[in-house]
Parts: C-alpha cells; structure tokens; sequence
C-alpha cells in the first residue's frame, strides 16, 4: 500500500497529521518537531509489519523510500521504546473507537447499569527467530518459528483500554483470564478462548457479569435433575432456547444460557472451525 492509500485509510478513521503529532508528543515518541515524524513511524511499522519480521534498517528504508524522509537505523532504534508502545496504543483506541456507533455508546453509557463494558481479544504476530528464548513459538522437525501474544482489554464506556500487553507465545488465553480486576457492576464480554468454568462463578463473587461464546464439549446440567443436557438435541426441535443451567464446577454455579440460528455463512464458517477444533483436546478445566 502506498503512503496516500495508507492515510487515506487513517482519515476515514478520524485519524490525522495532527491528530498523530498530538499523541506522539503527548506519549513522549517524539519531543520535536524535526525529530523522525509520527506519521512516518506509523506508516513505516504498519507496512513492513504486514509482510513479516521488521529491522530497523527495513523501517528506515521504508520511510526514505515511501516518505521521502533521510532517517537512519539509530534514529528509528531511539524510537522504539515504551513511549512508542504508548502511542500504537493510543491510535488503535482510535481506530476501535471509529469501528464503534458512538451514538449506541452514548446510549449505553446514559441507559446501562454497568459501569464498564470490557471486552478482551488477542493476536499472535511474528518475531524474529532469534528471540525464541524470549517469546517461545512453535517447533518441528523442520523449522523453529518465534511468535508473540498482544492481549488487550478495552473499555467500551471509557473508550479506551484498561489493559494492554505483549507477552510470550506460550501464555495463552486461558492464562490471561483470570487477570483482569473485576469491579462491581462490570460488564465483561470474551470469546470462548478464555472460558473457564470458575471465572464465571468469579464474576459472580465480584457482582461482575461477563458473557461468553458456547464452548464445544463443554457439560451443562439441568439445575433441578442435576443431569446432563443435550443441547444439539434440544435445538434441533426448538431452534432457539433461553435457558437456565448448571455449570459442572464445584459451586454449581448457574448461569443463562441463550442460543438463536445464524445465517448460512456464519454457520458453515462456525462448521470449520469446529471441526478444527474436534482434533485439540479439551483443557482440563473447563
């Protein structure tokens, strides 16, 4: 992508020159003006980003190519430091918040009896082989490959996030869960990568909510017979339910637990993946 298509892009979010120039100074990326441009540093980690593993030298190339901008490897090595970490974070909680209808934003916050709406999720980027030892990865007969795990909690209400790290491969999302510090009449909303039986029940402890995504294998009891539940049996005659059930966990926790039809698209892209998935075995607790 080019430099005009890549700003672009930042426009349409609301994103601009002088909008990035504010936030690198407020974040400490930069402290003057004629030092290496926020824009440029932005343009130049998302682009080389995207096609793999980035240097210094690729960056200062691709700002010196792309931006017409003369800059050298230890200008750009002086950048990448925690203020530069700040200011990513800083723009993705703009572009998250472009993807948002603030006007259901401001309905939530004016109507709602939650004080925060988290919502967590992460990705997995690739590193350079060489800090395997640092980040771990994946190895097998034939090659070794060095990846890293950004998790981020965000704050719907506050717009921003509460939350936001770089951690090593190996700590996965179950790993991540339990550490979030729950506050009362929070609203917390994961996908089933994080779902632990007892972290439900911890929601309730802290008079949290949370809400999570159905996990294949998972055993749900009738709360009166305390017996287990078919649920596909269930919704092939019902279609949709809004159900109470019983957690098989040691406090036997109970919980809501609602199913409706998707589209054919979702269906068959939610098939794949379950049938990914049939092949991992179940974590222990859940």
């Amino acid at each position: 992508m080019e430099k005009t298509g890549f700003f672009r892009l930042m426009d349409a979010a609301g994103i601009n020159h002088d909008l990035l120039l504010d936030l690198a100074l407020e974040t400490g990326l930069i402290t003057r003006k004629r030092s290496v441009g926020a824009s440029e540093l932005l343009f130049a980690i998302c682009m080389e980003s995207s096609t793999g593993t980035v240097s210094y030298n690729d960056l200062a190339a691709k700002i010196e190519s792309k931006c017409n901008v003369s800059v050298s490897r230890q200008a750009i090595w002086k950048k990448v430091t925690q203020p530069c970490k700040d200011f990513f974070e800083k723009v993705l909680e703009l572009i998250v918040l472009s993807k948002m209808d603030k006007g259901e934003v401001e309905k939530l916050r004016s109507s709602s009896h939650f004080k925060r709406i988290l919502v967590q999720d992460s990705t997995i980027i690739r590193l350079p082989v060489r800090l395997f030892e640092i980040f771990s990865g994946v190895v097998n007969a034939n090659s070794k490959v060095c990846n890293a795990r950004i998790q981020g909690v965000y704050d719907i209400l506050a717009e921003r996030f509460i939350s936001f790290s770089i951690d090593p491969y190996s700590k996965n999302d179950l790993e991540a869960t339990p550490e979030i510090c729950l506050q009362k009449d929070d609203l917390v909303l994961r996908d089933r990568g994080y779902l632990i039986l007892d972290e439900i029940q911890r929601h309730i402890n802290n008079a949290a909510h949370c809400i999570f995504r159905y996990k294949f294998g998972m055993i749900l009891l009738d709360p009166i017979s305390e017996e287990p539940i078919d649920i596909f049996a269930r919704l092939e005659n019902e279609k949709n339910l809004d159900i109470e059930v019983m957690l098989n966990n040691k406090d036997k926790t109970i919980i809501r637990l609602t199913a409706a039809p998707v589209d054919e698209e979702t269906a068959n892209i939610r098939r794949m993946k379950a049938k990914k998935e049939k092949k991992t075995p179940l974590q222990n607790n859940i």
